[in-house]
């Protein structure tokens, strides 16, 4: 399917609207029709990353201060080891949950997901 075949003052006013256009992106975008998703995709799943980055950097900090712990034996690396590890966890469970609720969301959808929810059929 083509485009759509414009009359010529269809074709004179989209470009003198062109002309007016003061922004060189809108009127690059305008000319060639095309879109870039990239900026929209990275924003929408950015707290996606952030959250599993998180919980990536919380888990090396919790077994370096693990290590710190078992070497000095003070109560300050204890302390601040379960602190760690207990937001790690959290953080833990909410990548969890996200990814049981995407894949419940994908079956109401009919879309096969990475493996069966249901463990008869594993």
């Amino acid at each position: 399917m083509g485009a759509p075949i414009l009359t010529p003052q269809e074709l004179r006013r989209l470009a003198e609207t062109e002309q007016g256009l003061n922004d060189e992106v809108l009127a690059r975008r305008s000319s060639t029709m095309s879109v870039s998703s990239r900026p929209a995709t990275w924003a929408r799943r950015a707290p996606r990353r952030a959250l599993a980055l998180w919980v990536t950097l919380g888990a090396v900090v919790t077994l370096t201060l693990l290590g710190l712990d078992i070497v000095l034996r003070q109560t300050y690396p204890t302390w601040a080891l379960a602190g760690v590890w207990l937001l790690t966890a959290a953080g833990l469970v909410g990548l969890v949950v996200r990814a049981c609720r995407r894949w419940e969301a994908a079956e109401r959808a009919g879309r096969k997901t990475p493996w069966p929810m249901d463990p008869t059929l594993v």
